[in-house]
């Protein structure tokens, strides 16, 4: 891929981490396609090439193998090669280290299999790491598309906060200065990576956009919650020496200022949602030895139109 920005042609590959049952990635590898023709048009790119870690039980066989079979046969010819890595057991992190063993190229574009990717932000990140050389990812900011309601109004209410935070759904690297490989324990392993590479290693990009689905039921949200919480309760108990490398988050009166009454009154409502889900987190994170085995949020996944 290259970015307007760049003189030429910037070689790199996405690489997806997908659970075995996912139902989305039909929809994304589409994404990845499209962005990949609009930074391509009017030059002569290198090919697009995709990895996908199918990790869980069966990785052959599924909706997820069905979807990038069918990507691979209806691209091979357009420039788009497409590698399978079956991984027969669940795990982001396993998946992520398979996937930075097989990236080749100066770039790889990590993205999950179950968001939208905002128009040009592909090259747009792409760009943003040429322009800062010493960084080793640019990330866009995390959105979220909310169906009616009260519930995911007030799921959505941090998201109109902005955090200077690595996105762990879609982000641009420098395949060289990543770790060779990241502890397979790990429930948040794009937290763990922000810390293992400082702030100063991460370069933001705000007009770059992923869009993620939010939980529509509280149980769903439960469910997604107090496994974020448990990996920051797993990387405070497990990797301590990481957590001074955190990036300086907004105080309360810049991040809340510009906020209106009716969001800051559901802010508040998440908030406490929040916090009680720490506290189930704080109690039982050591009761969860594999990752894989947490149940997942499956109103996450479901998009109008996929």
């Amino acid at each position: 891929m290259s970015a307007a920005a760049q003189d030429g042609p910037v070689e790199c590959c996405v690489a997806i981490p997908c659970r075995t049952d996912e139902p989305a990635l039909g929809a994304t590898l589409a994404a990845v396609w499209r962005e990949w023709c609009a930074t391509a048009a009017g030059i002569d790119p290198p090919p697009l090439d995709v990895l996908v870690c199918l990790n869980g039980p069966d990785p052959e066989r599924g909706p997820a193998a069905a979807d990038a079979e069918r990507f691979a046969a209806a691209h091979h010819d357009q420039g788009a090669h497409v590698r399978v890595l079956p991984l027969p057991v669940a795990g982001k992190a396993r998946a992520w280290n398979v996937l930075r063993r097989a990236a080749t190229g100066p770039v790889t574009v990590f993205v999950d299999a179950d968001v939208e990717i905002g128009a040009g932000t592909i090259p747009r990140l792409v760009a943003a790491l040429a322009s800062a050389p010493q960084a080793t990812v640019a990330t866009p900011r995390t959105r979220c598309a909310p169906r009616p309601g009260f519930f995911e109004s007030v799921m959505a209410a941090p998201y109109a906060v902005s955090f200077p935070n690595l996105s762990g759904q879609l982000y641009a690297a420098r395949t060289a200065a990543l770790p060779l490989a990241m502890p397979e324990c790990l429930l948040e392993p794009e937290r763990w990576l922000e810390l293992v590479l400082g702030p100063a290693r991460v370069v933001h990009v705000p007009d770059a956009t992923v869009v993620v689905r939010l939980p529509a039921t509280l149980r769903d949200f439960v469910r997604q919650r107090v496994r974020i919480e448990m990996g920051k309760v797993q990387l405070r108990c497990d990797f301590p020496g990481l957590l001074p490398r955190s990036a300086r988050q907004p105080g309360a009166r810049q991040a809340l200022g510009a906020l209106d009454p009716a969001t800051l009154v559901r802010l508040g409502i998440y908030v406490a949602l929040r916090e009680a889900c720490h506290v189930v987190a704080a109690c039982r994170h050591r009761a969860v030895e594999e990752p894989s085995a947490w149940p997942q949020a499956t109103s996450t996944k479901r998009w109008a139109g996929r």
